[in-house]
């Protein structure tokens, strides 16, 4: 073997040690400490633990904490560190609207029946539970479902014999439909709630405007759809006076003679 291959021998075996040495020295390294993420500061709120109808009364499975960020808890909602034992307190109480599952409770979306049946509980402050006598054909097929929102018509002759229809209110909530108090939530199409009577929520000048209307002549309802311009509004109360109707809507008056 030759000097110049002893010598290219040498500098290998010398490269091979000290890439084994790096390697050994890179393992026996202690590692770097892992990064943890720093706590994100939340408090304990009431929530739904599945999905609660409208108008149901709340059992204990139905009731859960979830920690929220703090930046997200409004005074509304049921902090644990203001009612510690909330998740007692609750149970019974009536749901005034559905929940998701993991949705906050809130005071407002909740009332307590203390002794008054889940009707009663279901009613905005300042509201009436009216019921009226309905078919088929006054009630749109029976197609109106609890929770649903109609006008309610008035269908009269005028002294000179002819029929008239007016809307005498607006944009009313259905409480139920005979005994149906819950809406239709599933199927591939919807379904008819055969009843004689619809029960509905009503300020207390609109009710007494129902039943001088249900004197005049024959009540309808008229089903509403999903519109935005519906979103927030209220029955709208529309005075009557002897035999006629005055129709009151969004500031304008029409009708009456």
């Amino acid at each position: 073997m030759s000097a110049r291959q002893l010598i290219v021998l040498a500098i290998a075996a010398v490269a091979a040690i000290g890439a084994l040495f790096l390697i050994r020295s890179m393992n026996n390294r202690p590692a770097a400490p892992a990064q943890t993420a720093a706590p994100i500061a939340g408090e304990q709120v009431l929530v739904a633990a599945r999905d609660i109808p409208q108008g149901a009364a709340l059992a204990p499975s139905d009731i859960a904490v979830r920690i929220f960020p703090t930046e997200s808890v409004t005074p509304n909602f049921v902090r644990i560190s203001v009612m510690p034992s909330a998740q007692t307190d609750y149970v019974g109480a009536v749901t005034r609207r559905a929940f998701a599952a993991g949705e906050p409770i809130t005071m407002t979306t909740v009332v307590q029946p203390e002794g008054r049946g889940f009707m009663a509980a279901q009613l905005e402050p300042g509201y009436r539970a009216v019921a009226i006598e309905i078919s088929a054909t006054s009630a749109a097929g029976h197609y109106i479902q609890p929770n649903d929102r109609v006008d309610v018509m008035l269908t009269r002759r005028t002294d000179d014999d002819q029929a008239r229809s007016d809307v005498v209110l607006s944009d009313v909530r259905v409480l139920a439909m005979g005994g149906a108090t819950q809406p239709q939530t599933s199927g591939e199409a919807p379904a008819q709630v055969s009843a004689s009577y619809a029960v509905l929520e009503l300020a207390q000048a609109d009710a007494r405007t129902l039943m001088q209307a249900e004197r005049m002549g024959q009540i309808s309802l008229a089903l509403r759809g999903l519109e935005v311009e519906t979103v927030g509004l209220r029955g709208q109360s529309n005075p009557i006076s002897g035999n006629s109707v005055r129709v009151h809507a969004f500031g304008n008056v029409s009708g009456g003679n």
